[in-house]
């Protein structure tokens, strides 16, 4: 077997354990996000509210990854000029990057709602970029991001509610959230700055 297919199989099987991870991790998060929003008491409780931002966060990676999917060979292919579709933003990176950290975010969503708030409204802001970042570059190339759908449908007016929520109950001043959006801004520019330097390490 060839150096080239072996790759190809790395490829294909990483992209289905994302699909695999992330699909399941989504019908958890998408059961809790109903839950909540069926349940008037639960809709105006702090300490559930920000749940709905895991819901949200997991059904745009079933957009990404499994419905149309395709995001990794887009956004090599359009956003960083790649020739070749599995690169500079391998499956295996993607899945690590994406699939592996989100089940990360049900601890950090407990342990930062119970005790630093603000930390929920950096992976807030994290999300938001993200959204700005599929629906600039869809209108920019005039061609479908995986991902863009739910940047306009649930990220933007979803994300938007809840910073609302938190800001006109006081829970959280415009201050913290301010900070947290530009930590989030720097945290996403290192993310394609370390993009930028895998493209040159493949170059």
């Amino acid at each position: 077997m060839t150096t080239a297919k072996l790759t190809l199989d790395t490829h294909l099987r990483y992209t289905h354990y994302t699909q695999w991870l992330n699909g399941s991790i989504a019908i958890l998060a998408t059961a809790l996000g109903l839950w909540i929003l069926f349940s008037p008491e639960r809709r105006a409780d702090p300490q559930w509210v920000y749940w709905l931002v895991w819901m949200m966060a997991t059904l745009h990676t079933v957009e990404e990854y499994i419905f149309p999917g395709n995001f990794v060979a887009w956004f090599n292919q359009n956003a960083f000029g790649s020739r070749d579709p599995n690169s500079p933003l391998s499956p295996q990176r993607a899945f690590q990057t994406d699939a592996v950290t989100g089940i990360f975010i049900p601890p950090i969503l407990v342990l930062a709602g119970n005790y630093f708030l603000p930390l929920i409204f950096f992976f807030v802001g994290l999300l938001w970029w993200n959204a700005y970042f599929h629906i600039s570059e869809t209108v920019k190339t005039g061609k479908y991001f995986p991902g863009f759908i739910t940047s306009l449908l649930l990220y933007a007016p979803g994300l938007s509610y809840v910073v609302y929520f938190y800001l006109t109950r006081g829970l959280l001043s415009p201050l913290a959230i301010g900070l947290a959006f530009a930590l989030s801004l720097g945290g996403t520019a290192l993310f394609f700055k370390a993009v930028r330097g895998w493209q040159h390490e493949t170059a």
